[in-house]
């Protein structure tokens, strides 16, 4: 639900993914102003939900964190619920607040916007919308609205700046990789899904160097070379991330989506046809769809996609944008259906 106030945020307001959150004073049920960033000194985290009491989605929300902030508090990331339902917080609107927070049950600390100083900062548009900070006080996760996916990636965020690992679920027949790296790639995973690609390209260095044999955070920034056309800087990563694992299966798709880009189509068909045989990867299902597509093999694609939405439950055809070259077609299918289905996300 779009938001009406004194003045209009502007999306160009919104601080980056990766920058200082604002952690501005706001007002308790007290009356007392408070400065939101004492919330979060001492934890991992902080969750600010920016909701209002004629929202009926943000209210739901508001109910949803408050049942998970046990769990949350238990692994040391805060909840504020900041009202926004008016711009100026006198004692009467106070005393409106309280009695809606009681009436709803909710125990999460819950602070009014003081002249909706903090919906500005944030340039929220629409309740809810939701923030997640680090422990460094960095913007690490933006939710604007309400979905269901969007909610499952909002909780994946929390997770992460938690030091929680709950998906993927590490094979037992690999090696055990650190979980500061896992932590790091899935939120580079996310940041990369709400098109912030510097802030997850920095999340994919940092996952990298928190653990040297993991193969997964340099298959990922060779994936955001290709798709940047830079094949040299590609290889040279995937070569590193080879020396790491060289039978992982990431190492061996973009590896193959870079022959695909060097004219050597058959060679990158050959190569995911191997990995397709497992039906374990969906990218690598679909890219071999998008190359026999490419190649004007349509029966086989189609079969291709099926098996690749039958493993993701997000189908390839939906990212087959028409080009005047079919590979470059492909290419770009590639990108947007291999960030769609990135492990941690779906």
């Amino acid at each position: 639900m779009l938001l009406l106030a004194a003045r209009p945020a502007v999306a160009g307001d919104r601080p980056s993914i990766g920058a200082p959150a604002p952690l501005l004073v706001v007002r308790d049920m007290a009356g007392a102003d408070r400065p939101l960033k004492a919330q979060l000194a001492g934890r991992r985290g902080l969750v600010v939900l920016f909701w209002a009491g004629w929202s009926e989605r943000s209210i739901e929300e508001l109910q949803r964190l408050d049942a998970a902030a046990s769990d949350m508090t238990s692994h040391g990331v805060a909840v504020a619920a900041v009202s926004v339902d008016r711009y100026d917080v006198d004692d009467a609107e106070m005393k409106q607040l309280r009695d809606r927070v009681e009436r709803l049950h909710v125990h999460v600390p819950v602070f009014a916007d003081r002249g909706l100083e903090l919906f500005h900062a944030y340039g929220v548009v629409t309740v809810p919308s939701t923030a997640v900070v680090d422990a460094n006080g960095m913007l690490a996760f933006f939710l604007f609205g309400y979905s269901h996916e969007q909610r499952e990636q909002l909780f994946d965020a929390i997770d992460t700046v938690a030091g929680i690992v709950r998906r993927p679920t590490q094979s037992s027949t690999l090696p055990k990789v650190a979980p500061a790296a896992l932590r790091r790639v899935q939120l580079g995973r996310l940041q990369l899904a709400q098109g912030h690609e510097e802030p997850a390209r920095s999340s994919f260095e940092e996952a990298s160097k928190a653990d040297e044999t993991f193969p997964d955070p340099l298959v990922e920034l060779a994936s955001l070379a290709l798709d940047a056309n830079d094949l040299a800087t590609a290889r040279g990563l995937l070569d590193r991330a080879a020396a790491r694992r060289d039978a992982d299966v990431g190492v061996q798709r973009e590896r193959a989506r870079l022959a695909a880009l060097n004219g050597q189509r058959a060679e990158a068909r050959a190569a995911l046809e191997r990995l397709a045989v497992n039906d374990a990867d969906a990218a690598a299902v679909a890219y071999l769809g998008y190359l026999l597509q490419a190649d004007g093999d349509r029966g086989r694609a189609d079969a291709a996609f099926d098996r690749a939405n039958a493993i993701s439950g997000v189908d390839p055809r939906a990212y087959a944008a028409p080009e005047p070259s079919p590979a470059a077609a492909a290419a770009r299918a590639m990108t947007a259906y291999r960030r769609e289905v990135a492990p941690g996300r779906r």
